[in-house]
């Protein structure tokens, strides 16, 4: 039978993989090839584990403060003779300090070195974090006050999760439309997300829209706002009347569009003030009863002027369809195909 035991250097390098994992859980990898060289590795890093899950329930035991560090003292001392500090971080026996903490430990292994003080560190404490969830039905909006001050309103459809912490705020904006009038805090950025689009502001007001075919529009009232793709590989500055699209992770070119369209609609209404006759479709699809299909319009640059009644969507859109002469079919359940009138032939 086979009693060899790992050697010392082992069961170090096990000790630190083992560490790592519960710092880093993307580390896992790492440890499981490392176990994997050979038959002592694994008794090694079973053995670590095994230690380590010693370690992580000492503050559940009921023992004094010293004897919960006598404990663990006990279980790694030769690893700390070589590098106290590494032993340290992990105890779950230091949650509760506030300060540095000193405590002489008996004599209990055989080591050429033997500390007699130890220096238990207070690890750094998670920030606190407070989320909220806010939605809107169809034909509802809302306006909330967020725990910074910061002015939210949610226009129809709308789903959005806001998370804070001391040192940032987060929004992801899972669907609909949302007006944020921030509350100016230099030290704790205010950030939206939503698809492939990363909109931050210290204090301003702007518009947040989650379109279809996988696009976000970004609109700015006042103050100034950088808009990135995710992976911000480009980011752009936006100011009073800026537009901004992110199709696929795209950034378009910057726009500017009337203030007085910009956040309409919670007041009740759409403005449009020369739009293209496939974004004014666009905007006033939610209000509708209808996806509409906008394929078939060959002329949908044509401009769009006028205020339309915000619960009044269907009555909107055949106004647009008599005036811009297109037809409509439905498909599906819900699904308006919109058609402009094939032009005449000159003779």
């Amino acid at each position: 039978m086979n009693n060899q035991q790992p050697d010392k250097r082992l069961l170090r390098e096990a000790f630190d993989l083992v560490v790592a994992v519960y710092d880093d859980p993307k580390s896992r990898s790492q440890l499981d090839a490392w176990r994997k060289q050979s038959p002592m590795h694994e008794q090694a890093a079973a053995k670590a584990e095994a230690d380590w899950a010693i370690l992580g329930l000492v503050e559940h035991v009921s023992l004094s403060l010293f004897d919960k560090i006598k404990l663990a003292i006990q279980l790694r001392l030769e690893r700390f003779a070589e590098a106290p500090l590494k032993l340290i971080p992990p105890l779950g026996i230091a949650m509760a300090l506030s300060t540095l903490l000193y405590v002489s430990v008996d004599e209990q292994a055989p080591t050429p070195i033997q500390p007699s003080v130890v220096k238990v560190v207070t690890p750094t404490s998670k920030p606190k974090v407070s989320t909220k969830h806010y939605q809107t039905a169809w034909g509802q909006q809302q306006t909330v006050e967020l725990e910074d001050g910061t002015e939210v309103w949610l226009d129809w459809s709308t789903d959005l999760k806001v998370s804070m912490t001391d040192s940032s705020r987060h929004v992801s904006l899972l669907s609909g439309k949302a007006l944020f009038s921030v509350q100016p805090d230099p030290n704790r950025p205010f950030t939206v997300t939503s698809d492939s689009a990363v909109a931050t502001v210290l204090g301003t007001q702007f518009v947040v829209s989650k379109l279809d075919h996988q696009a976000v529009e970004i609109e700015v009232l006042s103050g100034a706002v950088g808009v990135s793709d995710t992976n911000h590989n480009v980011t752009k500055q936006l100011g009073e009347s800026d537009v901004v699209r992110v199709t696929d992770g795209k950034l378009s070119e910057v726009k500017t569009r009337p203030l007085a369209e910009i956040g309409a609609w919670r007041d009740g209404i759409i403005v449009f003030e020369q739009r293209p006759l496939i974004e004014a479709l666009e905007v006033l699809q939610p209000y509708t009863s209808y996806l509409l299909d906008t394929r078939y319009i060959y002329d949908g640059e044509r401009p769009v002027s006028g205020t339309f009644i915000l619960n009044k969507g269907d009555d909107a859109l055949r106004a647009i369809m008599q005036s811009y002469r297109l037809s409509g079919d439905v498909e599906g359940r819900n699904t308006l195909v919109l058609r402009s009138e094939t032009p005449q032939r000159p003779l």
